[in-house]
């Protein structure tokens, strides 16, 4: 079925369904609501491939996450969605479950779809997959990456500010030595906060023991693991910034297990601020990222990427990060 097919049956011009289908005001609304009866009876639906090659747009944009198991991640999607749906655009979704490789992988299908556009909203970096989309000449908003030498569009997060309040805050109750839990080294977002919490150590006095910097996985378990390593250090510390809520919150299991009182005995503080952190107990100390902002702005620097057809290079937004206190933290336990 296509729209010669419905013109003849509804003895109108193919411009004519072609309008009705595109929701023009050129057409009589007796003539629309006839045409639309057509459709209706004919159960025609219209080919999206063949309107892309016709008005060379596909009216679909591409959205790629670490892990949609992760809760950062949901509240990003539906505010992109939603924002692609309020103008007639649909979204395509991946995720890498955090490999690198399957970043790549997820771009180049993506591409393959012919996507007008794809925001990359991963903790972990692929160069060679941003090198493949710039060569292709397809827009694509990145969230604190190092991109190609072409023109590319990123959204930086100020994840130095709120690291700073957090150890601000930690040394005002009066901690002197304070712990980090970091993702896996090789990942992007570890290493510009694990860099938030040296410079927020540093400008409080404080220096970072390499032993109570432990790597996690970014999952509840990786930090549970991470916090029972540092429970059997001696001295160890009495404070901990972790990179995520998710680890944040296995280090808080961690102590409960191993009768560790929060926060009389440990403080512990948190990185996203996820819903989660208002449902254990105590509830977790967290540094705030505004999900929500971050989508909302990726999705109109796409929109502006791909009307300019990459011809400039788009203002850098910055995302601040703020504190946001809970029951997680007091002063360290008398030695």
């Amino acid at each position: 079925m296509d729209i010669q097919q419905i013109a003849r049956v509804a003895n109108v011009s193919t411009a004519t369904v072609s309008r009705v289908l595109n929701g023009s005001t050129k057409v009589k609304p007796s003539t629309v609501k006839h045409v639309e009866q057509i459709i209706d009876e004919l159960h025609y639906v219209p080919n999206a491939s063949a309107r892309t090659l016709r008005v060379g747009r596909s009216q679909l944009l591409g959205l790629i996450v670490s892990d949609i198991n992760n809760p950062f991640f949901p509240e990003l999607i539906d505010d992109f969605e939603a924002r692609a749906r309020e103008s007639d655009i649909d979204v395509v979704f991946s995720h890498t479950n955090y490999q690198s490789d399957r970043l790549e992988h997820c771009m180049k299908r993506l591409i393959e779809r012919n996507v007008d556009g794809i925001a990359v909203c991963t903790s972990e970096t692929n160069k060679s997959a941003f090198e493949f989309a710039a060569r292709r000449r397809v827009p694509f908003v990145l969230i604190n990456q190092d991109g190609p030498s072409t023109p590319y569009h990123n959204i930086k997060v100020d994840h130095m500010s709120g690291a700073l309040e957090a150890i601000r805050h930690l040394y005002k109750l009066g901690h002197r030595h304070i712990g980090f839990i970091c993702g896996p080294s090789t990942f992007n977002s570890t290493q510009r906060r694990y860099s938030a919490f040296q410079s927020a150590m540093k400008a409080c006095g404080l220096k970072v023991r390499a032993p109570w910097v432990i790597e996690g996985d970014l999952h509840v378990e990786g930090g549970q693991k991470a916090m029972e390593q540092l429970l059997r250090m001696t001295p160890r510390p009495t404070a901990l910034f972790c990179t995520n809520d998710l680890m944040a919150c296995g280090a808080l299991r961690a102590a409960h297990q191993h009768n560790v009182a929060v926060p009389e005995d440990f403080s512990i503080i948190g990185f996203d601020n996820l819903p989660v952190c208002e449902l254990v107990t105590p509830p977790l100390s967290s540094v705030d990222i505004a999900r929500r902002q971050i989508a909302s702005h990726a999705f109109r620097m796409l929109l502006k990427a791909i009307e300019s057809k990459l011809e400039k290079k788009l203002p850098t937004p910055t995302i601040k990060t703020t504190l946001k206190l809970r029951g997680s933290t007091a002063p360290p336990p008398k030695r």
